[in-house]
């Protein structure tokens, strides 16, 4: 009997710290200087946690990513040299003086920062395991085009070992829907053999741009028809995804108005009419201001953009050994004002 009073003791004794626990934790006594995080991948971000109380035994960070483990002290600082991982859960606790813990989660975003278009993309043809290294040479061949270089070894003697080839590719929007790959072969001269080449599986490249050339078709953007008194305004935008299209025109003209590039108007004319091209990259305004229509019309250069925004999402072709494979570098969405 005596020893079931004690588990009963026991159990309430639990409950009543559990209890007690969760109503710590709904007021820790911790601040977190910063309160959130975001951070560049590849950087570094210091943390400092305090307590506001002197009722504890100790405090530290808990975290899937560097923690402190248990510290008596006042303030813990969460030190991280170079965020090399995406999904960062880091929390600072406090064991407190009556035998609770409560804990504050941080914020923390990681991201990757822009690439703008023109900026080159690396990439790596590594071939493994071949000999004689330096007989090597490694063909890049982009859609029909092909560029030779050397396989780059550090290996000085005969025997089997790795070289690479680098690569540099401007992302454009003509990419869009191209190829890429590599070929390595041997080159033993006019008098060696003239053995098979291997290839790397083929890369196909993915450019997503937000490109809206309105200024540069001024004279053709605008067209008049005087004849049957109508007048046709051009909107008309290159980008990938295909861009949609919404117009804003005057009141009297919302009946006339689509949701493609072209809007075709029939008198009255005056008034402003602005037409935005948008697609998941981003979006991009142009306004035509129209009076005495139509005999003047004055698209207003002021409004214009030209937006630039490509991202080249690449897929990392599985290793194989002796044969060439294709490595690049990490990527993120662009944008170009």
């Amino acid at each position: 009997i005596i020893y079931y009073y004690y588990i009963l003791f026991l159990l309430h004794k639990s409950l009543l710290m559990l209890s007690t626990a969760q109503t710590v934790s709904a007021s820790c006594p911790v601040v977190m200087t910063p309160s959130r995080v975001v951070v560049q991948y590849g950087d570094a971000f210091t943390v400092e946690c305090n307590s506001t109380t002197d009722q504890k035994e100790g405090m530290g960070w808990e975290s899937n990513y560097k923690g402190t483990g248990l510290v008596e002290a006042d303030h813990v600082p969460l030190n991280i040299e170079k965020v090399d991982r995406w999904a960062i859960q880091s929390q600072c606790y406090v064991n407190l003086n009556n035998g609770t813990q409560c804990s504050k989660s941080l914020p923390i975003t990681v991201y990757m920062n822009f690439r703008l278009w023109y900026r080159n993309y690396g990439f790596e043809c590594a071939v493994a395991n071949v000999a004689p290294v330096k007989k090597v040479l490694v063909t890049w061949i982009k859609d029909n085009n092909s560029t030779v270089k050397e396989c780059l070894t550090e290996e000085s003697n005969e025997k089997p070992g790795n070289c690479r080839s680098d690569f540099t590719l401007s992302a454009q929007k003509t990419d869009n829907g191209g190829t890429l790959m590599c070929e390595a072969k041997f080159d033993f001269g006019p008098m060696g053999p003239n053995l098979q080449p291997i290839r790397s599986p083929v890369m196909d490249l993915q450019v997503l741009c937000k490109y809206f050339d309105h200024v540069s078709k001024f004279s053709s953007d605008v067209t008049m028809h005087s004849t049957n008194g109508k007048l046709t305004l051009d909107c008309t935008a290159q980008g990938n995804p295909t861009p949609q299209y919404h117009w804003q025109v005057p009141q009297p003209t919302q009946e006339k108005v689509g949701s493609g590039p072209i809007l075709d108007l029939k008198g009255p004319f005056p008034g402003t009419y602005n037409c935005t091209a948008a697609n998941s990259q981003g979006s991009s305004v142009k306004q035509f201001v129209i009076t005495d229509a139509p005999s003047k019309i004055i698209p207003s250069i002021s409004f214009l953009r030209i937006v630039y925004s490509c991202i080249m999402p690449f897929h990392t072709v599985p290793h194989q050994e002796a044969l060439p494979e294709l490595l690049q570098e990490y990527y993120s969405p662009c944008f170009l004002y």
